[in-house]
């Protein structure tokens, strides 16, 4: 049983070699790719605007769940044990007990989520695509204004932790939903 995901990306990243070392090289430049993504940011508090959210789901899309759940797992752990790796620089267990820990959480979930759909064929036209993005960042919204609403209330989440990024967040999507297609490979 082929126990890789039946994306085309896995194609470029994984070519025909299993080996340890190329599952590995996946795995970092993910993270690296995540990471460089939470540094195109625009502050805004208590959420900063990064693209993170359409990374995330980007890597579910390309890498597939199994893929997407460990890239996204190594850079939650990066990120908790210190390497500077969230958006700003920033790192640490502190970042665990912030304002925008939801959003962190939801990233693991939303990756697999379009990892998943991807692997079953979601991604194979734009129209799906959208979906499949539109149902993974909302994972990550879901979680991050559930948490964000303990710290600012429910009203204040809203206002502040969703609703500036509602415009962006679509334009986002729409663009990662043009090219999501080409990542698969007729075979």
């Amino acid at each position: 049983m082929n126990s890789y995901p039946s994306v085309a990306m896995q194609s470029i990243f994984l070519p025909k070699d299993k080996s340890l070392s190329k599952q590995l090289a996946t795995v970092f430049a993910g993270v690296l790719l995540l990471a460089f993504a939470s540094q195109l940011s625009i502050p805004l508090l208590p959420v900063p605007l990064t693209f993170q959210s359409v990374t995330v789901v980007l890597i579910g899309m390309a890498c597939g769940m199994r893929y997407a759940t460990y890239i996204v797992s190594a850079y939650l752990i990066s990120g908790f044990v210190g390497l500077p790796v969230f958006a700003d620089f920033s790192a640490g267990s502190t970042v665990f007990f912030s304002p925008t820990l939801g959003y962190l959480l939801g990233f693991l979930p939303a990756a697999w989520l379009g990892g998943y759909l991807a692997e079953k064929g979601w991604t194979k036209n734009v129209l799906t695509s959208f979906a499949t993005g539109l149902l993974s960042v909302s994972i990550i919204f879901l979680l991050g204004v559930g948490v964000l609403s303990l710290h600012v209330g429910v009203k204040n989440a809203i206002a502040f932790g969703l609703l500036p990024f509602v415009i962006t967040e679509i334009i986002k999507l729409l663009a990662l939903a043009s090219i999501a297609p080409r990542f698969w490979k007729q075979r």
